[in-house]
């Protein structure tokens, strides 16, 4: 599309969407029309972009900007432009599984943003229905099929393996803030961590996610699967790690969900088990990134928000059990979280 219509100050910075810019940013884009009147409202961004929702008409779009520093204490910063690369794998996941990643309407390469089709009104992401106490294995399970297909529809293909080769969004999202920090403040887990993050860098298999995480999922009558800022051609082995060590984190903060988030975490692998092979990756070697990413949540530049201080450290405690001896199973993975859970007696009574 053409112009923005708007520009970055005089000195050169770039421009920033807000809730009173959004509205003649878009429409400069034409995606919304000048005649009729339109409400922006901000959403929930996390810490890495500006999310803002827009209606006109009924008709509401989420036009999202890449952060180049991000809000954390740390200084964090990771270049905006992978918000192209975001609209580009939302497209290719579109193509893949039709209904499962919102629609892509516009992408601006100059200002780092994407537009994209909102949400129907109600639905809610998973990781806020989980922390309420509301657990649905059937949504895990559907997480680990859609996970499968694009892991293994994508697998050994050149052409895509050299449109998403970059990883430097990976890198500086997830690699260093998760993985190096941890070993620069945990010097006894840096070489078995320095492992994991060898062979991240060296596998090259397939289109990884890379946040794929409850608070990237939108549940209603369907779910959509959102945030693909940190897609690259990489190792398979990181999702699952990573949507299982929230389910691991949520399990120790919601005793009374305890059995019903253990399903979720079963229910999660063994879909994406049988629907990846002959692709999936060995489970020890997930459930040592698990550890290490656990561990990274609560001592990296990135700290989970909700755990009390007592779970922080039991937090830590089964990260550095899966980091250093990793189980071979789901079900002995749990076990390492009971064994190493203050007060699990009694932390198993309901199913949320």
């Amino acid at each position: 599309m053409g112009g923005t219509g708007v520009k970055g100050g005089g000195d050169g910075s770039r421009f920033v969407l807000s809730p009173e810019n959004a509205g003649r940013y878009l429409v400069a884009r034409g995606v919304l029309d000048a005649l009729t009147p339109l409400e922006v409202r901000p959403l929930g961004g996390g810490i890495s972009n500006v999310v803002l929702c827009a209606t006109q008409r009924g008709r509401s779009v989420v036009v999202k900007q890449a952060l180049e520093r991000l809000r954390v204490e740390d200084d964090w910063r990771a270049r905006p432009e992978r918000a192209v690369t975001e609209a580009e794998a939302l497209a290719l996941a579109g193509g893949l599984t039709p209904g499962a990643v919102p629609e892509v309407i516009d992408v601006d390469e100059r200002c780092c943003a994407l537009t994209i089709s909102a949400a129907p009104a109600g639905w809610r992401s998973w990781k806020d229905k989980l922390l309420s106490g509301i657990v649905e294995p059937a949504v895990s399970a559907r997480l680990g099929e859609l996970l499968a297909v694009w892991h293994a529809t994508t697998a050994g293909d050149s052409k895509l393996a050299r449109a998403f080769a970059s990883s430097e969004a990976f890198e500086e999202l997830r690699v260093d803030p998760y993985y190096l920090t941890v070993a620069r403040r945990r010097p006894e887990l840096a070489g078995a961590v320095g492992e994991l993050v060898s062979r991240l860098r060296e596998t090259k298999v397939c289109l990884v996610h890379g946040d794929y995480s409850p608070k990237n999922v939108l549940v209603g009558q369907a779910l959509w699967v959102i945030d693909f800022e940190v897609a690259h051609y990489g190792d398979p082995a990181f999702d699952p790690a990573f949507m299982l060590n929230h389910l691991f984190l949520k399990r120790l903060h919601l005793p009374g969900s305890a059995l019903a988030l253990e399903s979720c975490a079963e229910d999660f692998w063994g879909a994406y088990e049988r629907a990846s092979l002959p692709l999936r990756p060995d489970v020890a070697y997930v459930l040592a990134h698990v550890g290490a990413l656990m561990v990274a949540r609560i001592e990296g530049k990135s700290p989970v928000e909700y755990l009390s201080a007592k779970e922080r450290e039991d937090a830590l405690r089964i990260g550095e059990a899966l980091i250093l001896q990793p189980p071979g199973g789901i079900r002995e993975a749990l076990e390492v979280v009971d064994a190493h859970t203050s007060n699990a007696q009694g932390r198993r009574g309901g199913t949320g």
